[in-house]
C-alpha cells in the first residue's frame, strides 16, 4: 500500500492485476479522505494565525483588498473543514482545486500591491504609521495563505508522494524567507526613520531661537509621537516565520502518511 503513494504497486500477493487494482482503487477511496483530514489538520494552527492577522487589520483604504482576503479565507478554512467529504468526490475535489488555483493567484498580487505600498510609506513624507502596519499585515496574510494553498493543492490534487512534497518543502520555504527578509528590510527601514526623527528632535532643540515656542513644541510632539508609533509596529506587528517550525509541520505531513499507510492489514477473507 506504500507503493501507492510513490507511483504504484509492485507487488500484489495472490491477487491478479485486475482485482489487485480493484482492491487498491477501494481501499484509496476509504484511506484518503481519512488521510487528507489528518494533513488538513497538521495546519489547523496556521489558518487560525491567519484569521488572526486578518482580524487586525483596519485600512478603509483597502476594503476590496479586505474582503477578498476574508472570501479566501472562509473558502480555505471550509476545504479543512469539509475535506473528508471532498474526498471523497472526484468532482468536488477538481472545483476546489480549480478555485483554489485562482485564489493563489489573486494571493500573489495582493501581496505585491502590499510590498509596493511599504516601499512608499517608509520615506518619511509619507509615513503613516496605521498605513504601514495594516500594509505588512496584508502581506504576511497573504503571504501566509498562500503556503496554506500550496498545501491544500498538494492534498486536493492527490500529489502528496514524496517528490511532490520535496518541491511543495522548496516553495514553502522560498515563501517564508521572502517575508522574513521584507521584515527585516522594513524593521531596518523604520529603525532609520526613527534615528532620522531623533535627529530632527536634536536640531529643534539646539535652534530653538529660530522657531516659535509653539512651532518647536507641536514638532516635537509630532516626531516623537512617530517614534512612539515605530517602536509599536516594530514590537507589537512585525514577527517572523519560524522557519524551523514550518520545517518540522512539513516533516509531521510526510510522517502522517507513511503511519497511516503501514497500519493497514489487508485480511484474508476465510469463507
Amino acid at each position: 500500500m506504500e507503493k501507492s503513494l510513490k507511483g504504484g504497486f509492485s507487488h500484489h500477493h495472490g491477487f491478479d492485476i485486475v482485482n489487485g487494482m480493484d482492491l487498491t482503487h477501494k481501499l484509496m477511496s476509504y484511506i484518503m479522505p481519512i488521510l487528507n483530514q489528518r494533513l488538513t489538520s497538521i495546519y489547523s494552527d496556521l489558518i487560525s494565525q491567519n484569521n488572526y492577522y486578518l482580524n487586525q487589520i483596519r485600512n478603509l483604504h483597502i476594503i476590496p483588498e479586505i474582503s477578498r482576503l476574508k472570501s479566501i479565507s472562509e473558502f480555505i478554512k471550509g476545504i479543512h473543514d469539509d475535506i473528508q467529504e471532498i474526498s471523497k468526490s472526484d468532482r468536488l475535489s477538481i472545483a476546489n482545486l480549480t478555485s483554489l488555483q485562482g485564489m493563489k493567484i489573486d494571493l500573489k498580487e495582493i501581496f505585491h500591491s502590499a510590498i509596493a505600498r511599504l516601499e512608499q510609506l517608509v520615506i518619511p513624507s509619507n509615513f503613516e504609521p496605521n498605513e504601514v502596519a495594516n500594509s505588512y499585515l496584508v502581506a504576511r496574510f497573504s503571504l501566509s495563505n498562500y503556503i496554506v494553498s500550496l498545501v491544500f493543492e498538494c492534498i486536493l490534487s492527490g500529489n502528496i508522494d514524496d517528490n511532490s512534497v520535496i518541491r511543495l518543502e522548496s516553495k514553502i520555504e522560498e515563501c517564508l524567507v521572502t517575508l522574513n527578509d521584507i521584515t527585516d528590510k522594513l524593521s531596518g527601514s523604520l529603525e532609520q526613520l526613527k534615528r532620522y526623527n531623533s535627529q530632527e528632535i536634536y536640531n529643534i532643540n539646539f535652534a530653538q531661537w529660530s522657531y516659535s515656542i509653539l512651532q518647536s513644541t507641536n514638532q516635537i510632539n509630532n516626531l516623537n509621537n512617530q517614534n512612539f508609533n515605530i517602536d509599536q509596529i516594530q514590537y507589537n506587528t512585525l514577527s517572523y516565520f519560524d522557519i524551523n517550525l514550518e520545517k518540522k509541520r512539513l516533516k509531521e505531513f510526510m510522517n502522517s502518511r507513511h503511519s497511516l499507510i503501514n497500519n493497514i492489514k489487508i485480511i484474508e477473507d476465510a469463507s
